[in-house]
């Protein structure tokens, strides 16, 4: 409860008192036993002294992204029967992602003295330069006595949560190439419910169970589901690589932050212009198709958490090429090196476009592997100290046209350039 002040001022007081009795004098034992009194009574100060009740914590807003002003704010009141001294707060603050917890305590805050049935608000700047769950409280309160002798520590309050959302990319929606009838742009008139059925299809994984077809699904054995045109709509599915293998360096965590911004960028441009989003990763998550920003969100919310985790783009790929659903952008931590020759072979031609985006090392110890085998259609864009994400998307929007075809097997199609 004593501070190092009112240690030295208690210790030094004591000798004094020693020596006054040792010596005989009265003026050293009254110097001695004053600054003893001095401790004591800066000791009971602090504790009769009743802290500030924390009435209530919000957080505006609830939801940011990652660079966006974020405001902790709360409502206090003095419920005592005196006026409260000079008061140092600080709020206990931990981000969370699915793998780690970084906490830390806010800066601290002086309050000038509240007087009796009073209310005082606080409101300071939450950092928000990670991504992640950020949960601020309990609020630690010091209460010190007017020398600085002595001093109390509470800690007050609950807790209030809030969301940090990846970084945003200011990027145009994928370009619009016409494919497959699932990503078919048509208006009839007949439809008034902006969908148009046109066929069966099996069950995939991410469709809605209310389009299952149960007679025909009793007739083949498997789940059977209603396939619809939907009208001003395309689809777009991201596919995010999370392989911890590809991380493990703070340049590999920045990247993979990188992709984490570019993914939920790409997915926020492209549900602004009406097309039907999903989010797959390497780490078995898959969001299923949604327009509103109810499924925005919802993405936004695994990419706040999201780390790195085990997981094979291998079969990541050969589920998306069982399925049929319009363009295709696919996020890697760097090219697809020796270990998975191949892996995005299985793709096939059952996406109308398909778009890679390599974020390569910055300083790589070897030279780094080019992509070899991809299928033929892809355009690969190549994020680099030289190109940066939104360069290399831009230019590659910005033309519009169609992927030209791979010339070869070591060919690489590229938007973004190489040092």
């Amino acid at each position: 409860m004593l501070t190092p002040s009112g240690w030295l001022l208690l210790i030094g007081s004591a000798l004094l008192v020693a020596a006054g009795r040792i010596f005989g004098s009265d003026e050293l034992l009254a110097v001695g036993i004053a600054g003893m009194a001095v401790a004591i009574l800066s000791m009971a100060f602090v504790r009769v002294r009743q802290p500030l009740r924390v009435v209530s914590r919000s957080l505006q807003p609830q939801e940011a992204h990652v660079g966006d002003d974020c405001q902790v704010r709360l409502e206090m009141a003095n419920s005592g029967r005196f006026r409260t001294p000079v008061l140092r707060l600080a709020d206990h603050i931990s981000f969370t992602t699915k793998r780690s917890t970084r906490s830390f305590r806010s800066p601290e805050l002086l309050v000038a003295p509240v007087r009796t049935d009073e209310g005082l608000t606080v409101a300071y700047r939450l950092p928000t330069e990670e991504r992640g769950q950020v949960s601020v409280g309990p609020l630690a309160v010091t209460v010190s006595d007017p020398l600085g002798m002595s001093a109390r520590r509470y800690q007050l309050g609950g807790q209030a949560e809030a969301l940090v959302y990846p970084a945003m990319y200011p990027i145009g929606p994928p370009t619009r190439l016409p494919g497959s009838s699932f990503d078919a742009v048509r208006r009839s008139p007949m439809a008034q419910s902006g969908e148009e059925l046109y066929g069966l299809r099996p069950f995939q994984r991410g469709d809605d169970p209310r389009r299952i077809h149960w007679r025909s699904s009793a007739h083949h054995d498997e789940l059977i589901v209603r396939q619809f045109e939907e009208f001003s709509h395309t689809h777009t599915t991201v596919l995010l690589d999370t392989r911890s293998a590809q991380l493990g360096t703070d340049a590999a965590s920045q990247r993979f932050e990188a992709m984490v911004s570019a993914a939920a960028s790409i997915c926020r441009a492209s549900q602004s212009r009406g097309d039907q989003i999903r989010l797959t990763t390497t780490a078995d998550f898959d969001s299923g198709f949604g327009a509103d920003s109810a499924h925005l969100y919802k993405i936004y919310e695994h990419l706040a958490l999201v780390s790195p985790d085990i997981g094979s783009l291998i079969s990541a790929v050969e589920q998306l090429g069982r399925e049929h659903g319009g363009g295709l952008i696919v996020t890697l931590a760097a090219a697809v090196d020796g270990t998975e020759p191949g892996s995005l072979v299985p793709l096939g031609s059952q996406f109308s476009s398909k778009t890679v985006v390599l974020f390569a090392e910055s300083e790589p110890t070897r030279p780094e592997p080019r992509p070899r085998q991809f299928i033929p259609g892809t355009t690969v864009l190549m994020v680099d100290e030289a190109t940066s994400f939104t360069e290399a998307w831009s230019a590659h929007t910005a033309t519009g046209d169609e992927p030209s075809a791979l010339p070869g097997p070591t060919a690489t199609s590229t938007t973004g350039h190489r040092p």
